[in-house]
């Protein structure tokens, strides 16, 4: 394998899983380099199901914990990022945030880190951690008011500017409370250290305000290179209709569709009273069983082959006089 050209090698390399790349590596340093060169978005990743903080009271038997110790990397500390990290110590700089102020049955991994490393070691082991984390791939991570603090994954990755420092995952799902900035501090975790490959779910129990919706509204807007699909679970019928009205006037007015997210799923309530857009076509009102769906497409007053489709699902459930609905927008492919 020494004498073949290195992209044959890597085109090798893409035919092992993550168990065979990682015994490969520990057979000399020129196999460990050349994984090490491509493992990042070429090669395998080791699955796990979900990414997530816990309780420590509510760990199992059942689950494995993982002992920190000391490990063997290719990581080099040099001494501008060790008085980095000595003054992030002195700081107390903690790796969790938490965003308030105080049943699958499978056994879990539980990796326990230090929230305030003392150490210089103990800063080596999270920084360790962190890049095994980023090499995997979970199918879906779920934080809430809880997320990794974005000033220490940073610091501790300040030499290496070009890593992503993001986990990899099918779904994400972020809640908390309205409090502190946390709605715009884990929204904007999620958006920087998360690769989203499937969809973005929210929800907020307390009351969205007006800025919290813009920023919603600015996610679907600018973020569809990076989340091909949201999910916003919205309890208020007057952000739920203001963000629905964004939407329309975005699909309705916009020239340029480019950045937007082509799928949106809006579990929202709406009140009695809420119509259509005017420009709302094709709709059809279709009773299955006790539910009611609305469907109807709106086009783009630019480019009417810019056409999404809205599929309204009353779920049988009321609050006072609201009704509380899944909406779903999706843009259509454009046809020939």
């Amino acid at each position: 394998m020494f004498s073949i050209p290195p992209e044959v090698q890597l085109d090798v390399l893409k035919c092992l899983n993550f168990e065979q790349l990682f015994s490969l590596k520990q057979t000399n340093f020129y196999f460990l380099n050349l994984i090490n060169k491509y493992e990042e978005g070429l090669l395998a990743r080791i699955e796990f199901y979900q990414l997530s903080l816990i309780d420590t009271r509510k760990i199992h038997s059942q689950d494995v914990i993982i002992k920190l110790e000391p490990v063997v990397s290719d990581f080099v500390l040099d001494d501008q990022l060790m008085k980095k990290w000595q003054a992030a110590m002195a700081e107390s700089i903690p790796l969790f945030l938490h965003m308030f102020e105080d049943g699958d049955e499978k056994s879990s991994h539980i990796l326990k880190l230090p929230n305030i490393p003392k150490t210089i070691e103990e800063m080596v082991i999270i920084r360790f951690w962190l890049k095994q984390l980023f090499n995997c791939a979970f199918f879906r991570a779920r934080f809430k008011n809880v997320i990794f603090n974005p000033k220490l994954i940073n610091l501790l990755f300040d030499n290496v500017k070009s890593y992503p420092k993001q986990f990899h995952v099918q779904y994400l799902s972020l809640s908390g409370s309205n409090s502190n900035k946390t709605i715009e501090n884990i929204l904007k975790f999620g958006l920087i250290h998360f690769a989203i490959y499937e969809s973005l779910n929210t929800y907020f129990p307390d009351d969205l305000s007006e800025q919290h919706t813009n920023i919603l509204f600015n996610i679907i807007m600018n973020e569809g290179n990076k989340v091909p699909r949201v999910y916003f679970g919205i309890n208020i019928a007057s952000r739920s209709s203001m963000l629905y009205d964004l939407i329309t006037k975005h699909i309705i007015t916009s020239k340029d569709f480019s950045k937007m997210v082509p799928s949106i799923d809006l579990y929202c309530i709406l009140s009695p009273n809420f119509k259509l857009n005017e420009r709302a076509e094709k709709i059809e009102n279709i009773q299955k069983d006790d539910t009611k769906i609305t469907e109807y497409q709106i086009a783009n007053i630019y480019n009417p082959k810019e056409i999404f489709s809205f599929h309204h699902r009353a779920l049988g459930m009321n609050l006072g006089d609201e009704s509380i609905f899944l909406v779903k927008i999706k843009k259509m492919k454009e046809e020939n």
